[in-house]
């Protein structure tokens, strides 16, 4: 029997990430024998980050999943970067290809997958809030789909950094209800667990607006979310990009097509657990 590989996700925290369960579920249905461990990498521990990327083949690491905050600090240790990731600066996806590191970014196409379960991209006004790696990621895909998109960040420097970068548009938050966006998504950790209570929208300057993401897992329904069902929205919550990039990453891992059923029906049954 071959040696078990082991695939997991780096970064900090982990611990309450759902992508072991996906994966899980995805290799026992496989039967590949692998297992998809948690990787949590304090940021203040010297060379942790980079010792753990030289020392993949030392722990017999096929694959990673990469979270924050190493998504762009993993650039500088890979052998290899994908022609898309590295149009956006960042992967969340590495391939440990015969101790060769090769990087990847699938949050882009998880995110645009997410969305096309409910409404379509061509000529759609979108608010993309944030200016990290997760919006630039997300930017690019829209832009690729044919969106007309606009970036928000509280620090605005940054939003027109991003918005010259991705050559699309960037606002000032007093302006974002004059805009008429068919699409709004929030980037950002605003509202995220522990400050869930927490939104940069509220309902009136949701109104009129198609589809509000949020791509925020924990919690699931964030007050982003929760306004947003009060103008009668349709609403993307987190755990749907994260289900559609995971599937994309089983499928660089493995070269075939992921058993996208399996992982959904493992990744509600954590969260009904959670």
């Amino acid at each position: 029997m071959s040696e078990k590989k082991i695939y997991g996700i780096i970064g900090h925290p982990v611990k309450h990430s759902l992508s072991p369960a996906m994966h899980n579920a995805a290799f026992k249905a496989e039967k590949i024998n692998a297992e998809y461990q948690l990787f949590d990498i304090h940021p203040d521990e010297p060379d942790g980050f980079a010792n753990f990327c030289y020392e993949t083949d030392l722990n017999n690491i096929s694959g990673l999943s990469i979270t924050m905050p190493y998504k762009e600090l993993a650039l500088e240790y890979l052998d290899h970067i994908d022609p898309v990731a590295k149009m956006i600066g960042s992967v969340n996806t590495i391939m440990n290809e015969d101790s060769q590191l090769i990087g990847y970014n699938t949050d882009s196409l998880g995110a645009i997958e997410a969305i096309k379960e409910k409404t379509t991209l061509k000529h759609k006004r979108v608010l993309v809030m944030g200016a990290g790696g997760a919006a630039r990621a997300i930017g690019y895909g829209l832009k690729e789909f044919g969106a007309e998109v606009s970036i928000f960040n509280r620090t605005i420097e940054k939003a027109i950094e991003l918005a010259n970068e991705l050559k699309v548009n960037s606002i000032d938050y007093r302006d974002i209800p004059k805009e008429d966006f068919d699409i709004i998504i929030n980037t950002t950790p605003v509202g995220s667990f522990p400050n869930s209570n927490e939104s940069l929208l509220h309902a009136a300057q949701l109104e009129g607006v198609e589809v509000v993401m949020d791509i925020i897992t924990n919690p699931i329904e964030t007050q982003l979310i929760k306004e947003a069902k009060k103008t009668g929205a349709h609403i993307i919550t987190g755990e749907r990009m994260l289900l559609m990039q995971a599937c994309r990453q089983f499928e660089i891992w493995f070269n075939k097509k992921a058993p996208k059923d399996v992982m959904e029906k493992a990744l509600y049954e954590k969260l009904g657990s959670v």
